[in-house]
């Protein structure tokens, strides 16, 4: 499934399969320098551009309604 995932001013497409969670994938990236750290809160925020609204990045990518093409934003 291949997806955009935002931090600040930066975009990265990615393949990533369903099962994943949101978090992992985010701290995979985090720690092969593709992003900065987002420091705001303990918990990342992940808004979904397609769904118009916030996703529990705890959840996986198909448990929280992603699928391929969505753009998701990172706070």
């Amino acid at each position: 499934m291949l997806l955009t995932i935002m931090v600040n001013d930066r975009k990265v497409d990615i393949i990533i399969k369903p099962e994943q969670r949101i978090q992992e994938v985010y701290r995979e990236l985090l720690e092969n320098g593709y992003f900065a750290p987002v420091y705001h809160s303990k918990q990342v925020r992940v808004y979904s551009f397609r769904q118009q609204g916030y996703i529990n990045p705890m959840l996986t990518f198909r448990q929280g309604g992603i699928y391929s093409g969505d753009i998701l934003r990172i706070d």
